[in-house]
């Protein structure tokens, strides 16, 4: 039951992330291709995917607006992109500096696996419902990024990562 759990939400991170290669582009143009892949089959290589949540990533560093704490969130993700490229996806180092970037974005408070994926679904469901939360991430980013709350944004796209790369039981 876990195997296919960890199966479920590797294919969402296969589905999740975009093809993106220039570090010059605009953060709005990044997340709008993670969109794009979030909605078009067919699922990308672990490479692929792990090449996008760093662009993704990236994003988030260039839309932050300068804090207090803009210094160790971009540690904090520099961190986590190391992680993730250098060893895999579901890696509990790469968790944990992105756990703490979003505790620094939301003044403290702990990233949890949303509640409609803690009820009792059946492996197709959790898939079918993740996906539907990882495209509402992603709108709500671009949305927040739109109405100029940039620390939202950075928050929603944080969670798209998170959500991505953490494993989730039936």
């Amino acid at each position: 039951m876990k195997n296919r759990a960890m199966i479920a939400l590797f294919a969402i991170a296969l589905l999740a992330a975009p093809y993106l290669e220039s570090s010059d582009e605009k953060p709005e143009d990044m997340i709008n291709r993670a969109r794009a892949i979030i909605m078009t089959p067919p699922m990308p290589s672990a490479e692929v995917v792990t090449k996008s949540l760093v662009e993704i990533l990236d994003a988030s560093v260039l839309i932050l607006p300068q804090t207090g704490y803009s210094e160790e969130y971009r540690s904090r993700i520099e961190g986590a992109k190391k992680t993730i490229v250098e060893t895999s996806l579901f890696s509990d180092k790469a968790h944990q500096y992105l756990g703490l970037a979003y505790k620094l974005v939301t003044g403290g408070k702990a990233w949890k696996i949303p509640d409609e994926l803690t009820s009792a679904y059946r492996e197709a469901d959790i898939m079918a419902q993740a996906l539907k939360i990882c495209q509402k991430l992603i709108d709500s980013a671009l949305a927040e990024r739109k109405a100029g709350r940039d620390e939202q944004a950075v928050r929603y796209l944080l969670e798209f990562v998170l959500m991505v790369i953490t494993p989730i039981e039936a």
